[in-house]
């Protein structure tokens, strides 16, 4: 192997720390370099140099580094030594670990009140007793929506005091075991609550059994608990039920009453889940032709979107819009469907923006019988996924049989088959919706009016077929035109 390939190979080396470091954030980056630097955490200055030199790399877009290069910077006129090296990263990496751990205690004051309280009970600080308390007891009250954990934080912090007032050894003194056992309930309960609601989704989407202990006796004793005393417990609790239970809607509407409520101050993950547990719901009664809940949909969707429980960091997924788009135009929503779509355009990540803009206006266009327009958008975008690529192959076949462009959309037609045909990934249903929209386009356009036996027969087909044909409806109105 000649140098220069050697020294191409070299320079690709990365390590666990390297990696590591590529995660965090601009920011994250600086004050680390501070941690490093900070005899407190690190006395070392040959890791503050490691640390430096790795995160210039990461800064400037390499993909890994140089050991020999890293080691002379750090230690000019030295043999390189890879068992040392390797030593230096392994303890680098143990220090940005304990960086990590700092930066969540940083952003926590509640959590490091409760560690100082805890250390001041160690070492009974007598001195601190009452402050300490009260300051922990007084942020936790601020709480507007009490999360899991708070509860357990209420739980550790009755625990402590209960050590630091040394009830044990006291007489006639009143305890506070019930503050205890209390927050331990509540913690208890929401958690085996969110567990069951996680265990009883993944079982119905994949092939994975598990065991959850205790639920039919939690269950059992919510009945008569007063279960909208605690909101943060009874979204689980109703949460579960409308799984358990989906026939009962009631359990959708009381869960749909708290997100109302309290959807815009849960922690953001807790209420992307909660959310999208109601969605599904409604879109499982969808699929039972209940129509009632497409705008169920819509409403608690668009919810979301406004307390921008679906923004993270600033982005709205692809998926997300594009589901929001698909229910706005079946609700026949086009001037709202529009607006989003210009307004909200911001929000996409920008590697995807232009394709789903395009793509979600084109479905616009599509409903609002502009299809010079959607053509044109159709043609710019690019479809990296497979469901993007049929979506809009079933549009383009819409658009060139309302344009009267019988020729193009015949030759249309025959690439789309061959393409359903050769395309190996489909699921046998899948494939089967889209030829058969293929099949009754063709019809469509072969049909002579006047004809009411032909006509009649491709319409009772139609609805025959109507559970394995994609755009079932369109076909149905074009087909009520040659009445």
């Amino acid at each position: 192997m000649s140098k220069k390939n050697n020294t191409r190979l070299r320079a690709e080396h990365t390590n666990k720390v390297f990696l590591t470091l590529r995660y965090l954030h601009p920011s994250e980056r600086k004050r680390l370099m501070k941690y490093l630097h900070s005899p407190y955490f690190n006395q070392s200055k040959t890791l503050a140099k490691l640390g430096e030199i790795m995160l210039e790399h990461i800064e400037r877009g390499k993909e890994g580094f140089d050991r020999q290069a890293v080691w002379k910077k750090i230690f000019p006129g030295e043999p390189y030594d890879d068992v040392s090296f390797r030593k230096y990263c392994s303890d680098l990496l143990k220090h940005v670990e304990g960086f990590m751990a700092q930066e969540t205690i940083t952003h926590d004051e509640t959590q490091q009140a409760i560690d100082t309280l805890d250390f001041i009970v160690r070492r009974k600080i007598e001195p601190l007793y009452s402050g300490s308390i009260k300051q922990i007891r007084s942020d936790l009250d601020k709480v507007n929506y009490r999360t899991l954990d708070y509860f357990k934080k209420v739980y550790f912090t009755e625990r402590l005091y209960y050590t630091m007032m040394d009830f044990d050894v006291k007489v006639n003194v009143r305890a506070n075991i019930e503050e205890i056992s209390n927050s331990l309930d509540l913690f208890y309960w929401i958690e085996k609550l969110k567990l069951y609601c996680s265990m009883l989704s993944q079982q119905r989407t994949r092939n994975f059994n598990y065991q959850v202990k205790f639920m039919d006796e939690i269950r059992n004793y919510l009945i008569n608990f007063p279960i909208e005393d605690v909101p943060e417990l009874a979204v689980y609790y109703y949460s579960l039920l409308m799984l358990l239970e989906a026939e009962t809607v009631e359990h959708y509407y009381n869960l749909r009453r708290l997100l109302d409520k309290y959807g815009a101050a849960m922690p953001q993950r807790e209420a992307i889940e909660l959310f999208d547990s109601a969605l599904h719901y409604c879109t499982g009664k969808i699929n039972k032709g209940n129509k009632e809940f497409l705008q169920e949909y819509f409403d608690l969707f668009e919810d979301a979107i406004h307390k921008k429980i679906f923004l993270l960091e600033g982005e709205l997924a692809p998926w997300r819009f594009n589901n929001l788009i698909a229910a706005a135009l079946r609700l026949g929503k086009l001037e709202w469907a529009e607006n989003f779509v210009d307004n909200y355009r911001e929000y996409l990540p920008p590697e995807s923006r232009e394709n789903t803009y395009s793509f979600n206006l084109a479905r616009v266009y599509l409903y609002q019988k502009k299809y010079e327009k959607v053509l044109g958008l159709l043609s710019n975008v690019e479809y990296e996924d497979i469901g993007y690529n049929l979506i809009g192959k079933a549009m383009l076949t819409i658009t060139y049989y309302e344009m009267d462009e019988y020729t193009a959309l015949d030759s249309f037609l025959e690439s789309f088959r061959v393409f359903l045909n050769r395309y190996k990934n489909f699921t046998p249903a899948r494939k089967r919706g889209y030829l058969n929209l293929i099949k009754y386009t063709r019809r469509l356009t072969r049909l002579m009016p006047g004809d009411k036996t032909t006509i009649e027969k491709l319409r009772e087909e139609i609805i025959r077929e109507k559970a394995t044909t994609v755009n079932h409806e369109w076909l149905l109105e074009k087909l009520a035109e040659f009445d």
